[in-house]
């Protein structure tokens, strides 16, 4: 039980406070010292106190300006500063990582049980980027996702954490599908990287006729004969259920209808957890029901039908508006609807926004819109055999001159 509140405690505080930036990196130098700001949010704008302190095996390069913070509710922010002075000598080559930790002191009204590991903290992260003897590439795969037919741009940054500069640097990028089938490869463009510079190696592919789907990249970039790798995923296509029909079969008035509802998922993955819900409405447009169906898993690329009930007990004859919409991972699909319902059958038609509009007109807006149409061409007839019998009078005029 201890332990339910403590988790408790920690996620409802998690997000309490922040920092910005949350990362600064350095590149290795001796004696290297640099003055680094950075700022601590109140992000709940609440009274609250915070610690500071540093964690890391350079712990002792580092000098903070403040190591405690007292907030005010109406304080959103204040900066923290720490000088860092880098020894003279790092043996060990690679990324040597720091935390400066800062941390909500918990309120002693909470209880003298109250853990220090149940307060909010946050870390902003020191770097220090020790080069590595020779050349040596590390990479990160960025790919831009898309819909379905456009191209994308597959974006390699290479940091070259070696003492020497690379001359030639190209990356080789292998694309495989859901089933881990390799479907395609690409190659970037080529440049060579300065000793502690980054570039960026680009490539393009054209995804035309793919399928919708996750698609899993796998890039290894070859520079002055050695290799390193990285991957990423990527998808294609809408994350999308379409709405396809909706039908009701053996029904009798005063019964439970039974609705079969055709979805069609337009992505390449199953959907998990998918679920229908109706509202059906009288003629004034006030819901007198909703029911939902049953969840759903539902496969990629296939249709599915889900399955909603309905007591029509104490329901009569008529036609009735409505809406049902599609929830799936957090997003949802919706469709207007309209149900004729008589006696032994229920008839649902799937309707817009425009189509609605139309077939829910009254006659007396009908006859006004006909009425208005037919007044309109008589005045243009009228205007044409006025203008008509002007000329023909004109021309008259002007022969009967000439006669003279």
């Amino acid at each position: 039980m201890i332990l339910i509140v403590g988790i408790m405690i920690f996620n409802s505080n998690v997000d309490a406070i922040g920092v910005s930036p949350a990362r600064k990196t350095i590149d290795f130098s001796p004696g290297y010292k640099e003055t680094v700001t950075f700022n601590v949010l109140n992000n709940e704008h609440k009274d609250m106190k915070v610690i500071i302190y540093v964690e890391g095996d350079l712990n002792e390069s580092i000098k903070l300006s403040e190591t405690l913070l007292e907030f005010k509710a109406n304080e959103n922010n204040k900066e923290v500063n720490y000088e860092i002075t880098l020894p003279t000598k790092l043996t060990e080559p690679g990324t040597h990582e720091n935390k400066i930790v800062v941390r909500e002191i918990p309120d002693k009204q909470a209880g003298e049980g109250a853990l220090v590991s149940a307060s909010a903290a946050v870390i902003h992260q020191l770097q220090v980027l020790v080069p590595y003897p020779g050349k040596y590439a590390k990479a990160s795969l960025t790919i831009a996702e898309t819909t379905k037919g456009q191209p994308l741009s597959f974006l390699l940054t290479v940091r070259n954490l070696g003492t020497q500069d690379i001359v030639r640097a190209k990356g080789v990028i292998d694309i495989y599908g859901a089933n881990n089938e390799k479907i395609a490869m690409i190659q970037t463009d080529e440049k060579g990287i300065k000793s502690k510079q980054r570039d960026d190696l680009v490539a393009g592919l054209d995804v035309k006729g793919w399928n919708p789907g996750k698609y899993y990249a796998k890039a290894t970039i070859i520079y002055d004969g050695d290799t390193t790798t990285t991957e990423s995923t990527f998808s294609l296509g809408d994350f999308y259920i379409e709405i396809l029909d909706i039908n009701v079969k053996d029904f009798k008035l005063g019964q439970i209808a039974r609705f079969n509802i055709l979805i069609d998922n337009k992505w390449g993955e199953q959907i998990k957890d998918v679920y229908a819900e109706m509202i059906i409405n009288d003629k004034n447009g006030d819901e007198i029901t909703r029911f939902k169906s049953a969840n759903e898993d539902v496969n990629g690329n296939s249709k599915e039908e889900l399955t909603a009930f309905w007591d029509t007990a104490g329901v009569k004859e008529g036609t009735y508006t409505g809406k049902i919409t599609v929830y799936y991972q957090g997003k949802q699909t919706e469709k207007e609807l309209r149900a004729a319902i008589t006696l032994n059958a229920i008839k649902v038609d799937l309707i817009g926004i425009t189509a609605e509009a139309v077939n829910l007109s009254s006659g007396r807006d009908n006859t006004m819109i006909i009425v208005l149409v037919v007044v309109l061409i008589s005045v243009n007839v009228g205007w044409f055999v006025y203008f008509k019998r002007k000329e023909k009078i004109k021309a008259q005029t002007q022969g009967n001159h000439e006669q003279k």
